[in-house]
């Protein structure tokens, strides 16, 4: 006779994974548009940053390495 108790832990991990993998994929369905808007943003300011970079503007390229050594030290600080 099949031990119940071991079915029951099996029929519960399997049900609970499959549910998390269909409610993985609704949410990223939903939220998939804004997920690419936020990288197409950060590759157009990565971009710009090279710009800058190559064209040799240490003025500005150094203000956005003072603004973002800032940002790290204050999610580092957290």
């Amino acid at each position: 006779m099949a031990n119940i108790e071991k079915v029951k832990n099996w029929g519960t991990n399997n049900l609970t994974g499959i549910l998390s993998i269909i409610a993985g994929l609704v949410l990223f369905m939903l939220t998939y548009r804004m997920i690419l808007s936020i990288l197409v943003f950060f590759l157009g300011i990565s971009l710009i940053y090279f710009g800058l970079i190559k064209l040799r503007i240490p003025g500005v390229a150094d203000f956005i390495n003072k603004v973002t050594a800032s940002i790290k030290a204050f999610f580092s600080s957290k």
